[in-house]
């Protein structure tokens, strides 16, 4: 991973990218897809995108460079499918974690320097980590048993064993949780054992909701209560 490297950015307002994880977008400006060109001009591994969150705020200057939180994604674009009226659908794969260390003066685009941030390395059988990951899948799956299809989730689970590594069933987890987007943001620029531990806790809560609400669940189709 080097030291430091030059990234186009994809401001957006309301995702947060994770490493490990697919991100599918819809590119219909300008600018942007002006970057999507350039990038299938480079080499595989150079066709990478910094995916930034827009700070609140963003609509009254978007015109001009809004501000941005400086934690983001780079994903690697994979695949393009271009659509006769000029956009494009992409997808991304979430590569490595950043901090922004400088914006440069380019256009039409955005670019920055960011500094690649490092997950510590775990050892996957270490007695913690083995805990988390088993309360982790207990937990997705009985939300999933007892809220069914409202679950956000569900999809995920066919995905999601106890055999993928840790980082990875983690950040789809906190890539698809229904939380804030700035909570996933805070989620992000944990290390990946405190974001373990965080969407642990998550899921608790979640649980603990729907179990507290359980005598209570078969009113909801009653309209006449309401």
């Amino acid at each position: 991973m080097p030291g430091e490297t030059l990234l186009p950015l994809f401001p957006l307002p309301d995702v947060v990218h994770f490493p490990r994880t697919e991100l599918r977008l819809h590119v219909n400006e300008p600018r942007y897809r002006k970057l999507v060109r350039d990038l299938e001009e480079r080499e595989e591994e150079e066709r990478s995108i910094g995916v930034v969150l827009l700070k609140p705020g963003w609509v009254q200057s978007y015109e001009g460079n809004p501000e941005i939180f400086p934690g983001g994604t780079a994903g690697r674009l994979m695949d393009i499918d271009e659509l006769p009226d000029g956009s494009a659908n992409i997808l991304l794969w979430g590569d490595f974690r950043f901090e922004l260390e400088r914006e440069c003066v380019s256009a039409p685009y955005r670019r920055a320097v960011v500094r690649p941030v490092a997950e510590p390395w775990l050892n996957e059988h270490d007695a913690g980590i083995v805990l988390v990951r088993e309360e982790i899948l207990s937990h997705l799956h009985a939300l999933a048993s007892d809220l069914g299809a409202s679950f956000p989730l569900r999809e995920e689970l066919g995905a999601i064993d106890a055999g993928s590594p840790f980082e990875e069933l983690v950040n789809r987890i906190a890539a698809e949780i229904d939380v804030p987007v700035l909570r996933k943001l805070q989620l992000l620029v944990e290390s990946l054992p405190e974001r373990g531990l965080s969407v642990l806790s998550i899921l608790r809560s979640r649980k603990q909701v729907v179990d507290l609400l359980r005598p209570w669940r078969h009113l909801a189709g009653r309209s006449s209560l309401n």
